[in-house]
């Protein structure tokens, strides 16, 4: 018996490994990003890869600030002054 295994790529990682179990592919992460996903059994490699590149964009929607350097003020622990009225 000869294993199956597939390289899951995203835009900007490669998010881990589909292994062939016999039934559909098991998936083992290669990147902290994808681990909610380690171990999930997939239908299909484009099953796998697609449930990938869809974590990448929940984590790319969640990161994003109203502006930088607000984001930067609060990765300190300091809070962007308001401007009064």
């Amino acid at each position: 018996m000869t294993n199956q295994a597939f390289s899951i790529e995203t835009s900007r990682y490669t998010a881990g490994i589909a292994v062939a179990d016999g039934q559909g592919f098991r998936f083992f992460s290669a990147h902290p990003l994808f681990a909610s996903l380690d171990g999930r059994h997939f239908s299909s490699v484009a099953a796998a890869e697609k449930a990938a590149r869809r974590r990448e964009n929940e984590a790319r929607n969640g990161m994003r600030r109203q502006d930088s350097r607000g984001q930067v003020f609060r990765s300190w622990g300091f809070k962007p002054e308001r401007a009064q009225a």
